[in-house]
């Protein structure tokens, strides 16, 4: 399956985002926005399956993934970190957007509208984290012998970093059937990850997640039963509980690519 050279270079581009945000938001949650580091390491992790998917991708239509190494600017602010993040996912939403209007392959665009459904909540995150912030300056622990540690330190990260870049393109081009898209692990995955942002406004709400099956004929529709039960839930939720309904998009989202995507 080969495509035309405009849509791998769109594609290109958008891992090229990928990149370059997963090796900022991994330094802000390292350093200077540590205090929120679990939160933004989660949203690295997001942006590493997206990473993963475009990559497959790229090399379904025929295409090389570009991992040239993106440069990181130090920030030396908690508030100056969370700025470049919320700017970056502004950045991702339009970029996705426009391409996801230039691509002609209607699989290719319902992979980014999956991809844009989780980079608006993130955007939403680092909004509320930047909001919580003072502008505090981030305060370094003392070492004696800091210069030295960094330069074995940096050393590591270096040869960490490119053997997983050499281990990357050997997945995208060889071991993997090249897809568009989430195999039924990953959306395996994605619905092991809806039921933990479930389970933990349960757990805020001082109730036990029960994980007995849902209803017969929900199952028995499958994702289309799926997406109408969190419509419905959604709408008792605008009224009773907004706070939940940032999470309810993003999973109404992700049920929808899995319905549109599905094989009949």
């Amino acid at each position: 399956m080969r495509h035309d050279a405009d849509t791998i270079r769109l594609l290109n581009e958008d891992l090229y985002g990928e990149h370059d945000a997963i090796l900022y938001y991994l330094t802000h949650a390292w350093t200077v926005a540590s205090a929120y580091g679990p939160q933004i390491l989660e949203i690295a992790n997001d942006e590493m399956r997206h990473f993963k998917w475009l990559g497959h991708t790229i090399a379904k239509l025929g295409g090389t993934p570009d991992l040239a190494t993106p440069p990181v600017t130090p920030v030396s602010t908690t508030p100056a970190a969370l700025q470049k993040d919320v700017e970056a996912e502004v950045h991702a939403i339009d970029q996705y957007e426009a391409h996801a209007d230039l691509i002609g392959d209607v699989e290719v665009v319902h992979l980014l509208h999956r991809i844009v459904a989780d980079e608006r909540d993130h955007l939403r995150q680092f909004r509320e984290l930047l909001d919580r912030t003072h502008g505090e300056p981030h305060q370094w622990p003392a070492h004696a012998d800091s210069a030295r540690v960094a330069g074995h330190l940096q050393q590591a990260i270096g040869v960490e970093y490119q053997q997983m870049l050499t281990y990357l393109m050997q997945s995208f081009l060889d071991e993997h059937l090249p897809r568009v898209g989430l195999d039924m692990e990953e959306r395996s995955v994605d619905e092991m990850r809806h039921l933990g942002w479930i389970g933990k406004h349960l757990g805020q709400l001082g109730v036990s997640a029960d994980f007995a099956r849902g209803p017969a004929a929900t199952a028995a529709a499958g994702e289309q039963g799926e997406a109408r039960m969190y419509e419905d839930v959604r709408r008792w939720a605008s009224a009773e509980l907004p706070a939940l309904l940032p999470t309810l998009d993003r999973i109404l989202a992700h049920e929808r690519y899995h319905q549109a995507t599905l094989s009949p």
